[in-house]
């Protein structure tokens, strides 16, 4: 069950970018979303198989996104909010992975 957790943002992600691909159109997502969904799958793929570093592409998301929070861009929903919670969740999702690694040993 733990391990299905990894891959929590990437399809919270998927869902909400498809959706609103649908709403409006593809053309007006930005590229770099699903450049950031794919390094999110990577992250989850990697902390599946036991690396625990899998996550510093998590976090890499995470501080972007509350890079992008702290731009005015004009957008009704700033992302600080979002990559403050992404990069905890991938700090305790590393945690555990790394816990899980030394119980093995």
């Amino acid at each position: 069950m733990k391990k299905i957790l990894y891959f929590l943002p990437v399809v919270l992600g998927c869902i909400l970018y498809i959706f609103l691909g649908i709403a409006s159109s593809f053309g007006s997502i930005n590229p770099f979303v699903w450049i950031a969904l794919g390094l999110l799958l990577i992250s989850g793929l990697l902390m599946n198989r036991n690396k625990w570093w899998g996550c510093f592409l998590g976090i890499l998301i995470g501080v972007l996104l509350i890079y992008m929070g702290s731009r005015e861009t004009g957008q009704i929903i700033k992302e600080t909010p979002f990559g403050i919670i992404m990069c905890i969740y991938y700090s305790v999702c590393a945690v555990i992975t790394f816990r899980e690694n030394l119980t093995k040993k």
